[in-house]
């Protein structure tokens, strides 16, 4: 089943509920507080991609020539992290099971996926329009309260969607992995009828190596340094930064669609028929 990716310039709007803990909390680290305290609830715009809220700077070229071609990003999968028996990565579909029914996809592999960064982005793509609320919940090991949690005030559109932790002032901790998750709820009454999608992410540290590359390299060639590094969300996140300031490079696309397809997400086309963010 093969669906097309959208990339408009629709935002909505999450309700968030998520607190500091008072205490056993290190600093930047975001916990929920006890149950029977007070939530302190906002309005917050997520975007659909390209990119999220609000997007990088433009980027600006450094070492290599801008008129040489980027490097095809290879992703090699670090070792180490596999999921084991159970499958890590794990897609929702409506029960229907037609073809033009809504399913949703993290992006991700089907492994304990890698960032370097303390606040990346986490990305999910949606076949088709939702007709109701969306749910987003980060959580981390042996705490039952959601680090985050993420409701959406209308439907969500189809296409590519970013959650950016940096804007909801969420820090991931080294070497913990977290699992997140995305839910269109199709029966608030019901939570069983979901339609859910899960994923994990876990934060390492950045190899001397990996950064002097990084220093020397293109804007350009920094998605491709990442993925043959396995750092799977900063390749994913370099890349689609690109497409956010030049949304009509189909190039861009096809190299982000070329990724996808490395760990299984055929589902995931590029736009190419679709009309591009103004």
């Amino acid at each position: 089943m093969k669906f097309l990716l959208a990339t408009s310039s629709f935002v909505f709007f999450f309700f968030v509920i998520h607190a500091l803990a008072q205490t056993n909390t290190s600093p930047g680290s975001a916990v929920p507080s006890p149950a029977n305290s007070t939530n302190s609830v906002a309005t917050e715009p997520v975007t659909n991609t390209p990119a999220g809220t609000p997007a990088p700077p433009a980027p600006s070229p450094t070492g290599s020539s801008t008129s040489a071609a980027p490097k095809p990003m290879i992703f090699h999968p670090p070792g180490g992290v596999s999921g084991g028996i159970l499958p890590i990565r794990v897609g929702g579909g409506s029960r229907g099971g037609a073809a033009d029914d809504l399913s949703v996809e993290v992006l991700v592999p089907d492994s304990v996926a890698l960032t370097t960064q303390a606040q990346p982005s986490l990305y999910w793509y949606q076949s088709k329009a939702a007709k109701t609320q969306c749910e987003v919940t980060v959580t981390e090991p042996k705490n039952p309260k959601p680090l985050l949690l993420l409701k959406s005030s209308t439907p969500t559109p189809a296409g590519i969607h970013a959650i950016r932790l940096a804007k909801f002032h969420i820090e991931l901790k080294p070497d913990v992995v977290y699992r997140w998750s995305v839910a269109v709820i199709e029966d608030p009454d019901n939570r069983s009828q979901d339609i859910v999608a899960n994923g994990v992410i876990k934060r390492i540290a950045l190899s001397d190596e990996l950064a002097t590359k990084l220093g020397q390299a293109s804007d350009q060639d920094k998605p491709a340094l990442y993925a043959e590094n396995g750092i799977w969300y900063d390749a994913l996140q370099s890349i689609s930064d690109q497409i956010d300031h030049a949304p009509q490079d189909a190039s861009l696309r096809q190299e982000r669609a070329n990724l996808l397809k490395q760990v299984g997400m055929d589902g995931v086309e590029m736009e190419s028929d679709l009309p591009k963010s103004p």
